[in-house]
């Protein structure tokens, strides 16, 4: 269960990289300084790389406690074999 669990972070984490691929990857070019809707367009980029930001903040945070989590339980396994 406790496998599942850090799996299941991880593959989290690997989805949260995906969003911020596709938040970078899918936002329009910056508009020319004198077009119009300018400051629209530069709230509305704005916000999209806020997002990617969290994004992958949330990324390394869950993928890094994934692999501590990993980590914590081969080496309770390991200590139970040398235990017998």
């Amino acid at each position: 269960m406790k496998r599942f669990f850090f799996l299941l972070l991880a593959l989290i984490s690997a989805g949260l990289f995906v969003r911020v691929a596709y938040l970078v990857l899918a936002s329009p070019p910056d508009p020319a300084f004198n077009a119009p809707n300018h400051e629209a367009i530069v709230d509305h980029l704005n916000h999209l790389f806020r997002q990617a930001a969290y994004s992958i903040t949330w990324a390394i945070q869950l993928g890094y406690l994934a692999w501590l989590g990993l980590k914590w339980r081969a080496e309770k396994q390991m200590d139970g074999r040398r235990k017998n």
